[in-house]
């Protein structure tokens, strides 16, 4: 009997634990651990802000996965000790035989002072209710969707947000009144990609008259000011941001991060420097063979890792020969407004260059987006 701990109950958590239970006879344990005792789709998190989605619609509680025979526990993790084979929790001390590290990227809303207080996080669900429900009662002034730093998870979520935002107040008949501009580090939009594909979304947002002030370094928001390096400052009614990530902290002092506080991977494996300890989502340090830059961090990526690591986990759990490698690949999706969306076809592991396509705004991406946020809900729950 074998005992596979994950840590994380996002995405990569959450498929992980199916794949493996479902791999495994029963005398094989795995625990799901995390400090949340629910999931949420975060992808649909823009239609949840312009009132597209329920809260209930995109919630699911990690309890249920008990009924598949894979035990939750909810704890926040303090430390992990590869040594011992230990993991600690605020409630006590779990042992395991395999390790998956699927925690997410930490959110810090503190590195722009006066976030917390001034702007809606728009990667975290409670305040993107509160966020729907100011909306209601918005009818002129300026928004501005500002990105703390580098990296951070779906470099297309923010423009399928100002794009939804656009749309949004388009149908309520006030756009005229409304400014919409977003503020980012980027030198434009989804740098990892060829510079057309930037370009083709700048177009894009030029077209709908949504501002794009790029290469921007954010210093701090006050009294409804967003102050910005080489002496620029922004005057907005709303403020809407998204804060800096960073490597989970739990892990420091246990050898798996790199100088930047990623957890260091086999690009293909998405093995550990410890060969019981896998790592697989935001949390991980995967890069860019050219550049060295992070690889793109999003849920379709935390996805296909988690099914590598969990068949290949699986085949040693019964003595046989790991198959399965991770390849880089992916498909992302992102609403566009007016009941489109557009696809993107990724493959960064590509060695000249990462392969970014994308299409027009469709009306079949858009639908084919809702049937995957659909499936992927009633597939793993």
């Amino acid at each position: 009997m074998t005992t596979t701990l994950i840590i994380g109950g996002g995405t990569g958590g959450v498929v992980a634990a199916n794949v493996l239970r479902r791999a495994l006879g029963k005398k094989h344990k795995i625990i799901l651990l995390d400090r949340k005792e629910n999931y949420y789709y975060a992808g649909s998190y823009p239609l949840l802000i312009i009132g597209r989605r329920k809260p209930g619609q995109i919630i699911r509680n990690l309890n249920k996965l008990s009924q598949k025979g894979i035990e939750f526990i909810r704890a926040e993790v303090k430390s992990v000790n590869p040594q011992e084979f230990k993991v600690q929790t605020e409630s006590g001390t779990i042992d395991y035989d395999y390790l998956i590290l699927s925690p997410g990227a930490e959110h810090h809303l503190e590195t722009v002072p006066g976030f917390r207080e001034g702007a809606y996080n728009v990667y975290d669900l409670e305040s993107n209710i509160s966020l729907n429900k100011r909306l209601k009662t918005f009818h002129r002034g300026k928004i501005v969707l500002f990105i703390s730093s580098l990296p951070f998870t779906c470099p297309t979520a923010p423009y399928e947000i100002v794009f939804l935002l656009d749309d949004y107040f388009r149908n309520r008949g006030l756009r005229e009144k409304i400014e919409l501009l977003m503020v980012t580090p980027e030198p434009y939009p989804n740098p990892v990609a060829h510079p057309l594909v930037g370009e083709s979304i700048r177009k894009m947002m030029q077209q709908r008259q949504i501002g794009l002030y790029s290469g921007a370094k954010v210093l701090d928001l006050r009294e409804g000011n967003l102050r910005l390096d080489q002496g620029i400052n922004i005057k907005a009614d709303l403020f809407l941001g998204i804060p800096s990530h960073w490597g989970p902290s739990f892990l420091a002092g246990s050898g798996l991060l790199d100088a930047d506080g990623w957890v260091e991977v086999s690009p293909q494996t998405l093995q550990t420097r410890n060969k019981l300890i896998y790592a697989i989502g935001d949390a991980t340090a995967l890069r860019i063979p050219v550049s060295r830059v992070l690889a793109p961090k999003a849920g379709v990526f935390a996805h296909f890792q988690a099914e590598v690591v969990a068949r290949n986990l699986a085949s040693i759990i019964q003595g046989k020969k790991e198959r399965f490698r991770y390849t880089g690949k992916g498909v992302c999706i992102y609403y566009t407004g007016s009941g489109q969306a557009r696809y993107l076809s990724v493959n960064y592991y590509k060695k000249t260059m990462p392969m970014i396509k994308m299409t027009k705004p469709l009306k079949i991406a858009s639908w084919a987006k809702k049937t995957i946020e659909r499936d992927f809900l009633k597939r793993w729950f």
